[in-house]
């Protein structure tokens, strides 16, 4: 599947308030990996037990992030430097964060520009591999990283290792929103609630 704009909005969609719970990249390879825990619904029934699926990034052509000791607003708090084998460990400070914004592919070159002088990791794999882009965040109490990936394609796993069409990834987080919104029960006690 393309990653055309209804890709990204699906995409978006599919991944937002999902926690983040893993970033790593094999600079050899030039692959990367993100893990996450989404909110998605099959077509009947419950939701699954384990809602881990990995999206996989290649070739990857460039990977940047901002690792600040302070709030994502604060243009004064100290930048934290750390290498591409840190990135995953950095990533998992954070505790599983949520994503937010319904927006995460295709978008983050404002954010970048306002950063690109606040990095904390800027490594170039290759000229190709930057298609396409991928903006992240996680924010603690007293720290935040936001995180770029460039790539070319990008495929979904689920936590057996299968591969997910990207059309069908899309329409399980489509059915969850849909059912959050409609007050399903199967979309509770995750301390969010639809707005009347």
């Amino acid at each position: 599947m393309e990653l055309d704009d209804d890709a990204r909005a699906g995409l978006g969609l599919a991944l937002n308030e999902a926690a983040l719970l893993g970033v790593e990249v094999d600079a050899a390879t030039r692959r990367a990996a993100a893990t996450f825990s989404v909110l998605t619904l099959p077509e009947d029934g419950p939701p699954p037990e384990d809602a881990r699926v990995q999206l996989v990034f290649e070739p990857v052509g460039r990977v940047a992030a901002s690792l600040r000791l302070g709030r994502w607003n604060d243009p004064a708090a100290p930048v934290e430097a750390f290498g591409l084998d840190a990135l995953l460990p950095t990533v998992q400070s954070f505790g599983g964060g949520p994503i937010y914004g319904w927006e995460f592919f295709d978008v983050g070159e404002q954010r970048f520009a306002a950063l690109r002088d606040r990095l904390s990791l800027d490594v170039s794999l290759g000229m190709d591999g930057r298609a396409h882009s991928l903006s992240l965040s996680q924010e603690g109490s007293d720290r935040h990283l936001d995180l770029w990936l460039w790539f070319d394609r990008v495929t979904v796993r689920d936590a057996a290792g299968r591969v997910i069409p990207l059309a069908e990834f899309i329409a399980g987080g489509v059915r969850w929103w849909d059912a959050f919104h409609r007050h399903d029960p199967r979309t509770q006690g995750r301390g969010m609630f639809p707005l009347a």
